[in-house]
């Protein structure tokens, strides 16, 4: 029962429950209930925390590909559940180092945040591409003081100070002050680093009005034919309300145009045309296919001729391209039928001064690091959450998003098909937003930034030393206990 408190409290942790107090104490259950518990009896437990926080956190997975990949909710259910075990694993891993160092030693407080950190960089950069979804620093979202320092260390050192919290929780019980004491330090340290960056952070005097477009078509209705004249009566009808605001740029989301733009001539006249009628320049989300593959595209438009354009590098595996197709196209090959066999990019580079993150490539921390050292002053997050209803992703899609301004010290711009569109300043603040199922269309002025942060230039070096120092610090304290 300690264990499954814990998976509850971490899914707690995050949208759309939101209880971000959850994760300072998560994994104190889990450390109760491995107390006496042997390694194998740890790795089960710690599976059975991983199985109930994925269940809370990726619950929808089921759902759309119930809907829309054309599986019974059984078989969705079943594939939802391999993928839980899978993401629990590194919670089973985390609970058996646990075991050997939560107890005994002294520096439990550094070694489990860094192994922690090991585990979440793991599952961050590997296995179809990686999958960052909810790390444990995602969940302070709200704390914005706190979430500056990942300006040096990323999300992975706000995981690695939560971390130091619930060990140090632990430790208190059992009447160590000692952890606790160098965990408020650190904290304190960070939040008043924080504090003061928000409040002397100057914003660069270059800037841009932007417009962003955010239409509502639900994801059954948006592939039909007849939705591509109502469509790009949306998007003209609200980017002539942009241009009249001031707009300088007008972005569209994700397969804003569901046709091939600049090959289905028919409704590429239009598009052109409409770009052809204002000084502006347009990001224009849309699939393309070129030589016997498909990608999935933005472009920058500007009086209807073409200044560039973007194909999305990380795929959505399962929904935008099959792993080991060859395996397993025959059993689950409706699962891609709504969007299609997409190909990667393999160069991504920014459209001009705009660095382009289409759909979930907005939690890579990789990506938008490398679009900002090519010369990014900006990030525009496009993408399609139709697929995800009213259920909780959405929101988590737009707060692990809010990641890579700080990290970057860039505006992020984003334009979403049903929700949620937003602008969010180089601090992780949103200032401004359209909610879930509506429609309509907001202008702001952002900044143009040329600041590179540590962040940006070394990627998260300060995680793996972290790391680096709990392994071998790990491994010297278990030889010191065997020779004892």
């Amino acid at each position: 029962m300690l264990a499954l408190l814990s998976g509850v409290l971490y899914a707690l942790s995050f949208p759309l429950y939101d209880l971000w107090i959850c994760a300072w104490v998560f994994a104190v259950p889990l450390f109760l209930s491995i107390e006496d518990a042997g390694p194998r009896e740890s790795l089960v437990y710690g599976a059975l925390t991983g199985i109930v926080a994925w269940a809370g956190i990726l619950y929808w997975i089921a759902y759309v590909m119930d809907i829309y990949g054309e599986m019974s909710l059984f078989a969705a259910s079943f594939l939802l559940l391999l993928l839980m075990v899978y993401m629990s694993m590194y919670f089973a891993v985390f609970s058996w180092a646990a075991n050997r160092f939560i107890k005994g030693s002294g520096l439990s407080v550094l070694i489990l945040p860094g192994i922690w950190i090991l585990l979440e960089l793991i599952r961050s950069n590997f296995v179809f591409s990686g999958f960052p979804w909810a790390l444990a620093g995602h969940s302070q979202f709200s704390c914005k003081a706190l979430i500056q320092v990942a300006e040096f260390g990323g999300v992975y050192l706000i995981s690695g100070l939560i971390l130091m919290m619930n060990v140090s929780v632990y430790r208190l019980m059992k009447k160590d002050l000692y952890s606790l004491s160098i965990t408020i330090v650190l904290l304190a340290l960070a939040l008043v680093w924080g504090g003061w960056r928000m409040d002397t952070y100057e914003l660069n005097k270059d800037e841009l009005k932007v417009g962003i477009a955010q239409v509502n078509i639900e994801q059954e209705k948006k592939w039909l034919p007849e939705m591509v004249e109502p469509t790009i009566e949306m998007y003209s009808r609200l980017s002539a309300s942009a241009v009249e605001q001031g707009a300088r740029m007008v972005i569209w989301s994700e397969t804003a145009c569901n046709f091939f733009l600049f090959r289905q001539w028919e409704p590429t006249s239009k598009i052109v045309n409409l770009t052809s009628k204002y000084d502006v320049r347009f990001l224009i989300g849309s699939p393309a296919y070129e030589e016997e593959k498909y990608y999935n595209r933005v472009w920058l438009v500007h009086k209807g001729k073409i200044e560039g354009s973007y194909d999305k590098v990380h795929l959505v595996p399962f929904g935008e391209y099959l792993p080991l197709a060859g395996l397993i196209e025959p059993f689950f090959g409706n699962l891609t039928k709504g969007v299609g066999n997409f190909s990667k990019a393999t160069d991504p580079a920014p459209i001009g001064e705009s660095g382009i993150l289409i759909c979930f490539e907005s939690v890579f921390d990789d990506m938008s690091r490398h679009l900002c050292k090519q010369g990014a002053r900006y990030l525009v997050n496009v993408s399609n959450d139709a697929w995800f209803k009213t259920w909780s992703t959405p929101a988590q899609h737009l707060r692990f998003a809010c990641f890579r301004a700080v990290e970057n010290r860039r505006y992020l711009l984003r334009s979403v098909n049903h929700g949620i569109s937003a602008v969010v300043d180089p601090l992780g603040r949103i200032v401004s937003e359209i909610g879930l199922l509506q429609e309509g269309v907001m202008v702001r002025t952002i900044t143009k930034e040329d600041y590179i942060t540590f962040y940006t230039s070394y990627g998260p070096v300060l995680a793996y030393l972290w790391s680096f120092v709990a392994v071998i610090a790990a491994l010297t304290s278990r030889r010191r206990d065997v020779k004892a």
